[in-house]
């Protein structure tokens, strides 16, 4: 698919209350550094684009990784052709309008301009037309300083962030205009400046910098000499990760959402490093305030994109999995704990320190080799040391270590406990691949920790106190307290170190797949719980209605694969091939849930190609039921996996036949096969194998 046929504005039908992705329609280029999108609304809110909304107030450079984590440095571009108010509110035609990953292209109708805009990893172009001369009219909110104005640039200090352990943290955004302008005149007032272009065509160029203005400088000086060449270059950039998929069906419309998502999967985590004019990478590090040497990277929540991201960049993107840990080992380095919410530095957001499993999923397919010692030192060290910050480190961490489970005094015990159960056997795992045997063996015995809450009266993980005893009145339907963002239905199966062990303590394979059907036909009802309100997700289960499996929300990624793993095979495939074809499509409301920087996106794509990592760290993949005729996934070693499929109908909702080079295969399938390349062909039937 080229970059054209993307329309960005997948999953922006969007309020607080209810979610069909709640992303934003990003213009720019893979893991950029700024995106460029379209704002509605003027109002102080996260939710500032509406694609249904003909309202239009700027075109916004933004670094918004989430409403719920809200921008940093963000600033808006208005061209004006007349004098208006300040809380300027224009209209344009949303079905008019051009919004692909390299370029935006939209008429503001009061006004009469034609915008166009491009963006590159550091700074990109603004082209505006109009029939009379042009007013360049900057916003941007709270602190910002007017540094410098020349004969045709003009530098800009923001201090527009929502949360940076750095009180003055600032990005420098330095802007190129044409001979007409007038920047000296140009003067700040309430957060705006309003330029006079005195031409009706204008190019404006721009360049940002989290260094220093000196720095903006030079990244604005590296960008080509034309708008166009600007574009055809951001263009590429995104075609060639594009072309590492070709796919062949029947059903366009699958291969457009397929290709959606792949642009989804490819904007975060958002570069965070720059390049000196001597070719250094450097970055700005927000704890000790200094600008210091090597990559950095932010915009992530590590709870959401392990499961499904990195291993989808594992396979496809290794060079850049390599760039992103070296970022996250400086993460650590400058703070002492590894990240678990960076935006731009940590958050402290979520249960459980996720990155854990980015890290041992890249050492058991050998990438980043070298970082790995030193990375093992940074896991142990935030499993065995209580922070004074709880931004950082394992929350609870004191009663972990002396009880083996996080007590259900303190919230979301029951999360904590099984993603740190998870951590400890991901420790085990790094500690074996550099044949440090004894750690190895400490931090797996330590992962059966998970078991302390198993209740064998329910079949599901319980908040236990710290006196031992389980919390009394256990309802399954309540969500909050022990759990986070659902109730034990939809966090009880996270235990993807030992799966074999939680289908034994549910009582067997047979007892264990009962346990999911009853998750999956029981009625899509909650509990509001601790919560003592009905938030988002609850809303999201229940207007998917596929009982307890809330695949809206990252808990449930792995649940329609559990059938797989304990046997039923049948029950992967139809559930899986049901949420294809109900719960996702290209448009604005594309997602049932969050899409949480790329997590789900990547889910759609694994499951579409009839893979999924349940166990990040094992370098495993289980098989669900592909999607597509035929799919050639280009490696990065020279070699081409495909996948194909015959009979692939909707009522083809089972595998009946599957084989990798000829040889039958069961339920799953290694990475190391897979990145060697060959052909893994399904053929699909109407009714499951029988049993």
């Amino acid at each position: 698919m080229q970059t054209s046929d993307i329309d960005t504005r997948i999953g922006t039908a969007n309020t607080g209350s209810f979610s069909h992705g709640n992303t934003l329609p990003l213009t720019g280029v893979p893991f950029g550094m700024n995106y460029l999108s379209v704002q509605s609304v003027n109002e102080d809110t996260a939710w500032w684009f509406d694609p249904t909304e003909p309202q239009f107030t700027g075109i916004r450079l933004t670094h918004q990784p989430s409403p719920w984590i809200n921008d940093f440095q963000h600033l808006q571009f208005l061209a004006l052709t007349q004098a208006i108010a300040p809380n300027f509110e224009g209209d344009y035609r949303p079905q008019e309008a051009t919004f692909a990953p390299d370029y935006l292209r939209l008429v503001e109708q009061t006004q009469g301009v034609t915008y166009e805009a491009t963006n590159s990893t550091t700074g990109g172009a603004l082209r505006f037309t109009a029939s009379n001369d042009l007013t360049l009219r900057l916003t941007m909110p709270k602190r910002v300083t007017l540094v410098e104005t020349t004969t045709h640039t003009l530098t800009l200090a923001l201090q527009n962030f929502s949360a940076c352990i750095d009180p003055d943290f600032t990005m420098w955004c330095t802007l190129r205009l044409p001979d007409a302008a007038e920047p000296a005149t140009a003067q700040l007032a309430d957060g705006q400046l309003d330029v006079a272009l005195n031409t009706n065509q204008a190019t404006i160029w721009f360049a940002t910098s989290f260094i220093s203005a000196a720095q903006a400088t030079v990244n604005l000086n590296r960008l080509p000499a034309s708008f166009e060449e600007l574009r055809a270059a951001d263009a590429a950039a995104w075609q060639a990760k594009f072309d590492l998929i070709a796919i062949t069906d029947h059903h366009p419309q699958r291969v457009a959402t397929f290709y959606h998502n792949l642009y989804r999967a490819l904007l975060f985590p958002m570069q965070f490093y720059e390049t000196t004019e001597t070719g250094e990478a450097v970055h700005y590090d927000t704890t000790s305030r200094t600008v210091r040497p090597g990559k950095l990277f932010t915009n992530n929540g590590f709870w959401d994109t392990y499961k499904t991201a990195y291993p989808l960049y594992s396979l496809l993107l290794p060079t850049e999995y390599h760039s992103f840990l070296e970022g996250f080992l400086n993460s650590y380095r400058e703070t002492g704990f590894l990240p678990r919410w960076l935006s731009p530095d940590e958050r402290g957001m979520m249960p459980g320190t996720m990155v854990d499993a980015v890290i041992a999923d890249a050492a058991v397919k050998q990438i980043g080799s070298e970082l790995m010692p030193e990375f093992l030192t940074a896991m142990i060290h935030g499993a065995e040391t209580v922070s004074d910050d709880v931004r950082y480190g394992r929350e609870g961490l004191a009663d972990y270590l002396k009880l083996g489970y996080v007590p259900a005094e303190i919230d979301e015990s029951v999360n904590k406990t099984l993603d740190y159960a998870y951590s400890d056997w991901l420790i085990s795992v790094v500690a074996g691949t550099l044949n440090d045997t004894t750690t190895q063996a400490k931090y797996a015995a330590r992962s059966q920790n998970y078991r302390k809450l198993f209740d064998p009266a329910v079949g599901l993980m319980h908040p236990r106190l710290r006196d031992g005893e389980f919390t009394p009145d256990f309802d399954p339907l309540d969500w909050g307290s022990g759990y986070t963002e659902g109730s034990a239905w939809q966090n009880s199966f996270a235990v993807y170190q030992d799966l074999p062990g939680l289908i034994e303590l549910t009582g067997g394979p047979r007892a264990f797949t009962a346990q999911l059907h009853r998750l999956v036909n029981q009625p899509s009802t909650y509990h509001v719980g601790t919560y003592r309100g009905v938030i988002h997700e609850m809303r999201e289960m229940a207007a998917l209605d596929f009982g307890q499996l809330a695949i809206s929300n990252q808990p449930s990624f792995h649940l329609p694969y559990l059938f797989a793993v304990a046997g039923d095979a049948a029950g992967t495939q139809l559930t899986v091939k049901q949420l294809l074809l109900t719960a996702f499509n290209a448009g604005p409301t594309g997602y049932p849930g969050d899409e949480d920087n790329g997590s789900m996106s990547s889910w759609y794509l694994w499951s579409s190609l009839g893979l999924y990592p349940v166990t990040p760290g094992a370098g495993e993949y289980v098989l669900g039921i592909p999607f597509f005729d035929a799919v050639a996934i280009h490696l990065p070693n020279d070699k081409t996996l495909t996948i194909t499929t015959t009979n692939n109908h909707n009522h083809m909702q089972f595998v009946g036949l599957r084989t990798f080079n000829g040889a039958e295969l069961s339920n799953s399938i290694s990475h190391n096969a897979l990145a060697g390349g060959g052909t893994l062909a399904s053929r699909l039937q109407l009714l499951p194998n029988p049993r």
